[in-house]
């Protein structure tokens, strides 16, 4: 942003300031996690992949292991707003592929999620500015309400992968002059833009199982318009109030019963004054009782479409620790509100969350506003105490933890161990965590297994795991012989039964979060500077004619070389070695290409083969054992018709002379033309030197 930061905002295509909150890396993914080929992912919206990785990280949080809703009706809902992959992709018409259009469609932010986890309920994008991901909370509720998604999940992402949107931004001045967020505050003058994604699972509370650890309870919501107002971008203070008030009443909620109020917070003096009257207005008369506001955008940056998620996340997360964290940035509370008056306060420190009276839950509320008008007001609570049955003491613990490969195998285990050293039994009970990680968590094909008699233990043994060669597991003493048991065969590929488990109870705590093994997959020619590479095997020097090579010797010796020539397109379409590629097990589509890849792969064999080959063929024979003997055939087939071709040209109608020989003939390509040459002198037995 240096090189268009201008502080003057009249100036075109400038930015008023330098600043940003942005992620470290968003050009990197992990492509087995993903299942797709490299060629794919370089292709992807970052914004989808990101998504992807918070779905699989928030279903793991959850203690949802993906087997289990494999074919459920479960719904993703996902607010999104700019779209700078696809701005930057276009403008190079001629790199366009369907590639692009699977990667740079907005709608398949969810549709990927949906694809990957095997997801049947609705899959949808809402888009509606700074508001989009809090509208996809709300749909997402609905949804459950009306029976129609047992399961949702439900978030938003903004990434600034272009200076397209800054400047548009800037250009409209709604972008801080000095570079800060401070909502609240009486310096406000705008925001400084961030990025961020998150999603959240949920569910009906009818649903929620006691092993289940549930953050917040969602009471109420609604969603209106501000109309016709002064401007399209100006506040409403009417439209505001009235969207608390129908979120409230849905909800069975008094307005005046809420603590605490996250604020939309886009740091500007009118729209503050606007959201703490709103507030003020709802909340009516409510006696000596304060609602605290905060911003986490001070905290963050302004995240537009993942703003509303960002403050949701941060106040299930104030209700789950019975905590109100601090707005920072608020030296001097704004002069246009009149905070005592409505009964406000900024919460510019860390408390513990004031309680009303023992039997009333906590309550908060969610502010989202857009730059279109829209308003969205949200409900929350905290949930009611879940009795559950204290785990019995037992002899020994079961820790097992799997990766989708070695490095994050060894990674996993890092993790458990500074995770068991850094928490207390207190906020981590050890048989909670062994529960999660056996009944709690997927299980993938490389696995570990650690048995011990205390916590102290688990640490020592994944240390020696991680000093082993990881492939078995590790027991710290005998006598835990049900437990060494269940840990042999979990780590040889079996899943553990509920009914096998030797200690009772048990539940669901946060266990560190699965570690992608990622690596740069970007399209480098959107890079200033820097040269596309060549694809992994690439040819050099004239190509030979169609079908050179897969005419001649024993029908085994050209299926074999049918099959290499497959296997070298196939590599270079996943970019891996050929080597790599399977030939018997997995099907094309196991192995990441989708079907614009097998488009692509139909036309490299075709080309190579000097057949008009059907992309139907690909997918009736998906695996390359069975592929290549049918290309073999068809190159017979083709082989036989050229045979018969000189008889057919023989007995020709009399009248059809060699004028109109030559004008068949010179219609055909310089290729068609040598490949029907090499035919005709092979069927004669001539051998020719190419």
């Amino acid at each position: 942003m240096g090189l268009l930061h201008d502080s003057a905002p009249e100036r075109p295509g400038r930015i008023r300031h330098r600043r940003a909150g942005l992620l470290a890396d968003v050009s990197s993914v992990d492509a087995q996690a993903f299942r797709l080929s490299k060629r794919e992912l370089r292709q992807m919206d970052p914004q989808h992949r990101v998504l992807f990785e918070c779905a699989w990280r928030a279903l793991e949080d959850a203690g949802i292991p993906f087997d289990s809703v494999r074919g459920s009706r479960t719904g993703v809902f996902v607010g999104t707003s700019f779209n700078d992959f696809q701005r930057l992709l276009a403008r190079d018409w001629e790199r366009l592929d369907g590639y692009a259009l699977l990667g740079s469609t907005p709608s398949f932010a969810a549709n990927r999620i949906s694809h990957a986890f095997d997801l049947r309920g609705p899959s949808t994008c809402s888009s509606v500015g700074c508001a989009s991901s809090t509208t996809a909370l709300h749909e997402a509720c609905r949804s459950l309400l009306l029976g129609e998604v047992d399961l949702a999940l439900a978030g938003g992402v903004e990434l600034m992968l272009s200076p397209d949107s800054s400047i548009m931004l800037s250009q409209a001045g709604v972008l801080s002059a000095a570079g800060r967020c401070r909502t609240l505050d009486a310096q406000a003058d705008g925001y400084v833009r961030g990025e961020g994604a998150g999603l959240v699972v949920l569910k009906r509370l009818s649903q929620v199982d006691p092993t289940d650890r549930v953050y917040a309870v969602i009471r109420g919501g609604a969603v209106n318009h501000n109309g016709r107002n002064e401007w399209v971008m100006a506040p409403s203070v009417e439209a505001q109030a009235d969207v608390i008030r129908q979120a409230c009443e849905r909800g069975g909620v008094d307005p005046a019963a809420l603590d605490y109020v996250e604020l939309h917070g886009s740091a500007f003096l009118k729209g503050d004054a606007a959201e703490a009257l709103a507030i003020g207005q709802a909340r009516g008369r409510a006696g000596d009782s304060v609602c605290r506001l905060g911003a986490i955008s001070n905290n963050l940056g302004y995240l537009g479409a993942a703003a509303g998620i960002a403050q949701f996340i941060k106040v299930c997360l104030a209700l789950h620790h019975r905590a109100l964290p601090p707005t920072i940035h608020v030296t001097t509370p704004s002069p246009h509100i009149a905070f005592g008056e409505l009964g406000l306060a900024v919460q510019s420190e860390l408390t513990p969350w004031p309680r009303r009276s023992p039997e009333q839950p906590l309550r908060a509320g969610v502010v989202s506003t857009s730059l279109g008008g829209s308003n969205v007001f949200l409900v929350l609570e905290s949930p009611p105490e879940v009795a559950r049955a204290p785990a019995a003491s037992t002899p020994g613990h079961l820790l097992a933890f799997s990766a989708l490969c070695p490095a994050s195998l060894r990674q996993r285990a890092l993790q458990l161990r500074d995770f068991l050293a850094a928490t207390g039994e207190a906020a981590a009970p050890t048989s909670d965590v062994c529960f999660t990680s056996v009944f709690k968590r997927q299980h993938h094909r490389y696995r570990g297994a650690v048995v011990a008699a205390s916590r102290e233990g688990l640490g020592r043994g994944l240390n020696a795991f991680l000093q082993s060669d990881m492939t078995t597991p590790w027991v710290e003493r005998e006598g835990l012989t049900s437990w060494v048991s269940i840990a042999r065969e979990y780590v040889a590929g079996s899943m553990v039964s509920r009914d096998a488990w030797p200690a009772s109870g048990g539940g669901c705590v946060s266990l560190p979060v699965y570690p992608f093994q990622r690596q740069r997959l970007w399209p480098e020619w959107l890079s200033p500077g820097e040269v596309s590479r060549a694809p992994l095997g690439a040819r050099q020097g004239p190509a030979p004619a169609p079908g050179d090579g897969f005419r001649t010797g024993s029908t085994e010796t050209r299926e074999s070389r049918l099959l290499a020539l497959l296997c070298a397109h196939v590599a270079e379409l996943l970019e891996v070695e050929p080597s790599a590629v399977e030939t018997r097990e997995r099907t094309l589509f196991e192995m990441g290409l989708s079907s614009v890849g097998l488009v692509a792969l139909r036309g490299r064999i075709s080309r190579e083969l000097g057949l008009t080959l059907p992309t139907t063929l690909f997918f009736e024979y998906p695996r390359l054992a069975m592929l290549a003997p049918q290309l073999r055939m068809l190159l017979d087939a083709r082989a036989s018709d050229a045979l018969q071709a000189p008889a057919v040209e023989e007995a020709a109608p009399s009248g059809q002379g060699d004028s109109e020989r030559v004008a068949r003939i010179s219609s055909l390509t310089d290729e068609q033309a040598r490949e029907r040459i090499a035919r005709t002198l092979e069927a004669l037995g001539v051998e020719v030197d190419s």
